[in-house]
């Protein structure tokens, strides 16, 4: 029963963030980009702290370790993460905002390598890393002539989202920390929910303040289904399941993405989208054969 109920929330999971990516899409009908992001945090960081304080007596922080990695959660992996990536997504289209989340993982991979030393990487998964680097060049190199056009500038700011979350996963793990991982994950969305703020401010966003149906729709489903339940859900399943498991729903979110894109706004998803997304997926098995092969082993033993 407990297998069948994991596999369920696994799978709502999957669904909740693959279908953000259309509801992103809507909601730039109602709200410019970084605003849009900016209240999504802003509705989520209250109501995942409103629950940690229900339920924890440890959910603020204490020491500097927690603050180091409520900043650096904060600013690079929900800021620059989700914030210039929904900027990104609106010059580009949620087939290829959704596919490019499959390059989170990596590129936490490469951070990680880099700061950590007990996750260094070998010949083999270094040779994954850029193989997973080789199919994003699918994605972001211009099929014509190589002009600056808004579609690749959309594609170099879900680049650099790509690099905050890796950079802000990164940080929220080598910061010595006292707090768990949902207060620490509710205080670094408000922080960052100001910081897409000062954001917009700055990029001059105009707003009309008329909402729609949908639009108000999306932005709750942002909120509460795709942030707050999205984040629980993950780290109730990192509690009961190694991560390497957790993290195959990572290759699941852009099927669930490009499909929804499809269906509802009729986008393109071109061979080019398809071979970029197998690319990474290989460049990921390399990297993670070990962990993988380790799991696999562990299942079979259990059968």
């Amino acid at each position: 029963m407990s297998r069948l109920r994991d596999l369920l929330a696994f799978c709502t999971l999957a669904c909740l963030w693959g279908l953000s990516v259309a509801a992103v899409e809507i909601g730039f009908a109602s709200f410019p980009p970084l605003l849009l992001s900016a209240f999504r945090y802003d509705i989520a960081g209250a109501l995942l702290l409103g629950y940690v304080a229900a339920t924890r007596d440890d959910w603020y922080p204490t020491t500097r370790g927690d603050a180091v990695s409520i900043l650096g959660g904060g600013v690079f992996w929900i800021a620059v993460g989700n914030g210039v990536w929904f900027v990104g997504q609106g010059l580009t289209s949620s087939v290829l905002s959704g596919l490019m989340t499959s390059l989170t993982p990596i590129a936490t991979a490469a951070v990680s390598w880099v700061v950590l030393l007990e996750d260094r990487l070998t010949v083999v998964s270094l040779f994954g890393l850029f193989v997973s680097f080789g199919g994003a060049l699918l994605f972001v190199l211009p099929t014509g002539p190589a002009t600056l056009t808004a579609a690749v500038v959309g594609k170099l700011l879900l680049l650099v989202g790509v690099a905050g979350l890796a950079v802000g996963s990164v940080l929220m793990r080598w910061a010595s920390t006292s707090l768990a991982s949902v207060p620490r994950t509710a205080w670094a969305t408000l922080v960052g929910a100001a910081f897409i703020h000062v954001l917009s401010v700055l990029a001059g966003e105009q707003w009309s303040a008329t909402v729609t149906t949908t639009g108000l729709a999306s932005l709750l489903y942002l909120s509460v289904g795709a942030t707050v339940v999205g984040y629980v859900l993950f780290f109730t399943l990192l509690d009961r399941h190694p991560a390497i498991e957790v993290t195959l729903v990572t290759y699941l979110v852009p099927v669930v993405a490009a499909a929804a894109g499809w269906l509802l706004f009729g986008e393109a998803i071109s061979a080019r989208m398809g071979a970029g997304f197998a690319v990474v997926v290989v460049g990921f098995l390399l990297m993670k054969r070990r962990e993988l092969r380790a799991e696999f082993a562990r299942l079979e033993s259990r059968r």
